[in-house]
């Protein structure tokens, strides 16, 4: 169980590193490029001045080169920082596109903090003679790669994100010190109880809705075709209705060589989806038919389809015994992320952190409009022209979840 809380923890972490996910900040897009132009070039020529860190740990920019904080009076190294900060912005990177500043300060942020808190704990468990298994440590890393699936995807992953096996193993064996340590300051295990009353509680999310897997043939009908070009695709859709409903009708071969849907190269094939998914008027068609069954063409705001139900799978609770292990699991995870919060939160009041965070440049004040002639310029009110744009809070991305497929335009395009 604890095993598989630190591989999936792990896991997503990487699914996150290779993504390069980051959530566009339109904010003051003038100004951000400016900022973040002259943030650049301050960082490239090594321009930051040492200074010392305040009472709570915050601080001007430190020279070039020197560690990114100190925890305790160890230093946390700024190459370590800047290799997590080049991961986290890739996604802008690759495409020679700049960050604006209030998405680079929070990611700085993120990840200093995150620096922060692994010496901290780091230092917790030499303190307190904390040690790992050999043994669990190669289990874990050995079951960790298995989620991968292939060895060529794992080596992907390692040269994509520009880590080794060293550096995984390393980050192994600091989750099973991390969750031991936690494991000495309180029992952390979840009762048979706590299981069945969150069972009971959440009915609803052990639910599996009906599910239909279906194929079709599309011929399109736009908004903007006349008349005549949505009367050729009936015909078209009639016609090939008729070859399709034969006893030894190929459906993926017909959806092949005349659909006009996205799906048409895997043969019209929509996967399993549940009500709610696809246009009312496909979904109603759908839901109704038999397995096997092949529908006349029916018409949505798309054109007309030509639709064969391949599968349905009916809808059903599943029953506790089913889900209890998963549910064990998720409480064990809650706990261990609480007693982590406030350990660190005990930890800190402790210790002496001194940051040496990089400040970008500000960007320089737009030079304010004149007035129509005769009348005075109007500012507007409240408004700061010195300062840029607040950032908003923080949008840490989740990892990927796996979806079932959908149409082109995520709610009827099938």
């Amino acid at each position: 169980m604890l095993g598989n809380t630190i591989r999936v923890g792990l896991f997503l972490a990487a699914m996150v590193a290779v993504s390069g996910c980051a959530k566009k900040d339109t904010a003051g897009k003038g100004e951000a490029t400016k900022a973040a132009t002259a943030e650049k070039a301050t960082a490239e020529k090594g321009a930051e001045k040492a200074a010392e860190p305040t009472a709570d740990g915050d601080a001007k920019p430190a020279a070039a080169g020197g560690p990114i904080a100190k925890v305790n009076g160890v230093d946390i190294p700024r190459d370590e920082f800047d290799k997590k900060y080049d991961k986290m912005t890739r996604a802008f990177t690759k495409r020679n596109k700049e960050i604006p500043p209030g998405l680079a300060a929070r990611y700085r942020e993120s990840i200093l903090k995150q620096l922060i808190d692994k010496e901290l704990l780091d230092q917790k468990i030499k303190a307190e003679t904390i040690t790992v298994d050999e043994k669990t440590l190669e289990t874990e890393f050995a079951d960790y790669k298995k989620m991968f699936r292939t060895d060529e995807n794992f080596e992907r992953y390692l040269k994509s994100s520009d880590i080794s096996e060293a550096q995984i193993r390393d980050n192994i064996r600091h989750n099973l010190a991390v969750q031991k340590l936690l494991e000495t300051r309180g029992d952390l295990a979840v009762t048979p109880e706590e299981v069945k009353a969150y069972y009971d509680e959440n009915q609803k999310r052990y639910e599996v809705k009906e599910q239909v897997r279906a194929s079709h043939i599309l011929f399109k009908v736009g908004k903007k075709d006349g008349e005549a070009a949505a009367n050729e695709a009936k015909k078209k859709a009639d016609e090939v209705y008729k070859l399709a409903a034969k006893a030894d009708a190929d459906f993926a071969a017909l959806a092949k060589e005349h659909s006009q849907g996205p799906t048409a190269s895997r043969g019209g094939d929509l996967s399993f989806f549940t009500r709610g998914r696809m246009v009312p008027e496909f979904e109603q068609k759908a839901f109704g038919m038999k397995v096997g069954e092949v529908s006349a063409p029916i018409k949505t705001q798309f054109g007309w389809h030509i639709i064969k139900v391949t599968d349905k799978k009916e809808g059903r609770q599943r029953p506790f015994d089913e889900v209890q292990e998963s549910i064990e699991k998720l409480l064990k995870n809650k706990k261990s992320r609480r007693a982590k919060a406030d350990l660190l939160k005990g930890i800190r009041t402790e210790a002496k952190v001194e940051k040496f965070l990089p400040e970008p440049e500000k960007p320089a004040a737009a030079p304010a409009k004149p007035g129509a002639p005769g009348k005075p310029a109007i500012a507007p009110a409240k408004v700061d022209p010195t300062k840029a744009p607040q950032p908003i809070k923080p949008n840490v991305p989740a990892a990927p979840k796996p979806a079932a497929p959908k149409p082109a335009d995520g709610k009827g395009t099938p």
